[in-house]
């Protein structure tokens, strides 16, 4: 199962890492289409607009298409100074002295046009001159019809313009190859002029050309304003400046409709990638993921004695790392929300109300902050912030019983975080200290605050850890049911008196059900002292030796005086009656549902200790018969956890106290330090991380304990005088049941 989960933690990290990159090979981006995942930036990464944008917006620029209005009061004006001049030019002939001059001011200042007094003198004698005239206007107005245009660059290259008439016509759309020139229209023009007229003299045809000439204008006028608006349009859909994402920094967010924009932008970081080296290459990637899976298990394994050869705490630790991996990345693809908002430090806290193991918790954090930094963000920058946060939730998090003591650990995590935000981005923003260092190295990226504000992002990175608690909250009973354990929360069930199986130890085993409440009391005061679990070592010890239910009066502590039944057995009998005990509570402890850090109890307070008492029995009774002292032995597992080991202890010193006929301090210290060698030396210890500082600590709480609690008193003045009378036989001896052991030895 171990290893399972390890390839579980494998793929989830990978698909973590690659599912964008899968989601756009099944599905390429296109323009109008919907995407149903956040696409972030794997690391720092600069958006060249102008690269990606370029020859598109030279496309979409030279494509769009021009708008003209139609300018009928130009076209209108033209033909009323023809019709004008013909009427100016018969009034001037009707005189009987052509005043020439006076035609040709006219001609200057209606036309534009200096045609000379001797030009303007032949125009008055030509007789047929208002017909000339009123022949080229025909042919003007024929010209007039057409899309007349002053300025042909705006066509360059299109196909097609819009022009705004008056209302009600509105736009209309027509092709660019109907639109002519000024200059076309006025060659056009001269030319029919020149071949309609060929008979007229050509120094009466030339004026009336240049009148004609002057007189012909453009009957579309460009819209500079509406056509400049719309050339900037295309301008900011296709910028063209350098955009930086930092690692992290959402591209294209959860559900959005494509435009052309977010399709290149997609494109260009999955090109990145594909170039970006060690960064982008796939097997790189799943190489560090897969060493930093394996190591994480060779440390827990090798380096950690408090969980080798444990099961569940091996499992509960990947179970919450593939728990977080899943759902951060949740969070990552399915919001929109900054990644400094990411509640990793759920993974402490929900570590530490499942297993409170400091050392094995510190480097689940470190490697699951890691793990999240391959597909959040792959940043000196993101994993440094994590870490600070999540190694923060480590150091404050005391051994909670209550719920509200999550909420200054997880308070603590937010000021953290963003006071790291802080020091971080403020630090990149001003250039200087050692995060430039790694910025000019390409290792940072220095963050762009036109996109998010410092304080904004100090904001977001609080409400992240803040939210730790919460989170871990609501995983903390799956988890729990997922293995069987049990946080303080569900532990404090258990310390209630009523459970049927304390219930039936009182009933059945009255003797042992005093002895377990008396090491509770030993095991939580020596657990106390070194910073141990106390609540879970007092759950512990009140099921320990339940399963002395089961035969309850071949226990010594249930006889009360009665016959031995050992006595009758065989020391190998007797030894398989006495270590059964632990076989039968663990089967009532499974029966009963209670979780496996309780069960563990049970099987490790006696570890594999000898039965000192019927293998020397046995030895003795079989002359030269080898006594294989496997069958003395009970099958374990050795304590595995401080805890167990503490309650070994205590269970020892509370039944060999009973024993002692001098309870002083010095007798009961001699005893404890006797049974905590004794066990040193059969290497019960070996399997769990009990420091000799410890175990010091352990003997002396102990020793205070048990020492208090044989504490001596004065003489009531009838219990004298019932000693004296003891050696009077004919007289009654008052209240003999409570004449202590103590009190006759002192008479």
């Amino acid at each position: 199962m171990k290893y399972f989960l390890s390839i579980v933690l494998v793929c989830a990290v990978s698909l973590a890492c690659f599912g964008e990159e899968i989601y756009l090979s099944m599905w390429p981006p296109e323009p109008g289409q919907t995407i149903y995942l956040t696409h972030r930036s794997r690391r720092p990464f600069g958006f060249d607009q102008e690269k990606a944008f370029g020859s598109k917006r030279e496309v979409a620029v030279s494509q769009y298409t021009p708008l003209y209005s139609s300018v009928q009061e130009g076209i209108e004006s033209s033909k009323k100074k023809m019709r004008e001049l013909i009427q100016k030019a018969a009034a001037l002939q009707s005189q009987p002295q052509h005043d020439v001059l006076e035609f040709e001011k006219y001609l200057r200042k209606q036309f534009g046009i200096d045609v000379g007094a001797e030009s303007a003198g032949a125009l008055l004698k030509y007789p047929n001159l208002a017909n000339l005239l009123q022949a080229v206007l025909a042919i003007e107005e024929s010209l007039l019809a057409s899309r007349i245009v002053e300025d042909p660059k705006p066509l360059k290259g299109k196909k097609t313009i819009e022009i705004l008439f008056p209302k009600p016509l509105g736009t209309v759309a027509f092709p660019a190859a109907e639109v002519v020139t000024l200059e076309q229209a006025r060659e056009t023009l001269q030319s029919k002029i020149s071949q309609v007229f060929w008979q007229v003299e050509k120094n009466i045809l030339e004026p009336v050309v240049r009148i004609a000439l002057a007189n012909m204008t453009p009957n579309l006028k460009y819209d500079r304003v509406e056509n400049d608006r719309r050339i900037e349009e295309i301008l900011r859909r296709y910028p063209s400046k350098t955009i930086h994402y930092n690692a992290g920094d959402v591209l294209v967010p959860f559900r959005k409709v494509l435009n052309e924009e977010d399709v290149l932008l997609l494109s260009a970081h999955q090109e990145l990638a594909e170039k970006g080296g060690l960064d982008g290459n796939l097997f790189w990637t799943l190489f560090a993921i897969f060493f930093s899976v394996a190591a994480y298990l060779l440390l827990l394994d090798r380096a950690l004695p408090t969980l080798k050869g444990s099961r569940t705490p091996f499992l509960l630790y990947l179970s919450v790392l593939v728990l977080a991996i899943a759902v951060l990345d949740l969070f990552l693809l399915l919001t929109s929300i900054p990644i400094q908002a990411l509640p990793v430090a759920f993974v402490p806290l929900l570590l530490s109300l499942l297993y409170h193991e400091k050392t094995a918790i510190t480097l689940s954090t470190l490697v699951g902050v890691l793990l999240v930094s391959f597909f959040a963000g792959r940043s000196l920058q993101t994993t440094l912030f994590f870490g600070f946060g999540s190694i923060m939730a480590v150091l404050v998090t005391p051994v909670i019983r209550k719920r509200s003591q999550l909420v200054l650990p997880s308070f603590l995590v937010g000021c953290t975080n963003a006071v790291a935000v802080f020091f971080l981005l403020f630090d990149s923003m001003n250039h200087q200290g050692w995060v430039h260092v790694a910025s000019t190295a390409g290792i940072i990226q220095p963050p762009m605050l036109e996109e998010m504000s410092l304080i904004v992002q100090m904001g977001w990175a609080f409400a992240g850890g803040v939210a730790s608690a919460p989170l871990a909250l609501l995983f903390l009973p799956f988890m729990e049911r997922v293995w069987n354990t049990a946080s303080n929360f569900k532990l404090f069930k258990y310390t209630d008196l009523d459970h049927p199986l304390l219930k039936d130890l009182l009933t059945k085993t009255p003797g042992t059900y005093q002895h377990t409440m008396t090491v509770a009391h030993l095991a939580q005061s020596a657990s106390e002292s070194i910073g141990a679990d106390s609540l879970l070592v007092r759950v512990g010890a009140y099921y320990h030796d339940v399963g002395k239910t089961s035969d309850p009066e071949y226990f010594v502590e249930n006889q009360f005086g009665g016959p031995n039944l050992h006595q009758d057995l065989s020391p190998q009998k007797s030894a398989e009656i006495i270590t059964d005990h632990v076989d039968n509570g663990l089967k009532l402890a499974r029966e009963a549902g209670l979780p496996e850090v309780i069960q563990a109890f049970i099987t490790q307070h006696h570890g594999t200790q000898l039965l000192e008492f019927f293998h020397d029995k046995a030895c003795n009774c079989s002359g030269n018969e080898k006594v294989l002292e496997g069958r003395f032995r009970y099958r374990g597992p050795k304590p595995r956890r401080v805890e167990t080991a503490v309650l070994m202890i205590a269970d020892a010193a509370e039944a060999a106290s009973r024993t002692l006929h001098e309870k002083t301090r010095e007798n009961i210290e001699s005893m404890v330090r006797h049974i905590i060698e004794c066990r040193i030396a059969d290497g019960q210890f070996d399997e769990c991380n009990f420091s000799t500082q410890d175990i010091a600590k352990v003997r002396e709480a102990l020793i205070d304990s048990l020492a208090a609690s044989f504490h001596t008193r004065v003489e009531y003045p009838w219990q004298k005088n019932g000693a004296k009378n003891e050696t009077e036989p004919a007289s009654p001896k008052p209240f003999p049941s409570i004449i202590s052991e103590r009190s006759i030895r002192t008479m």
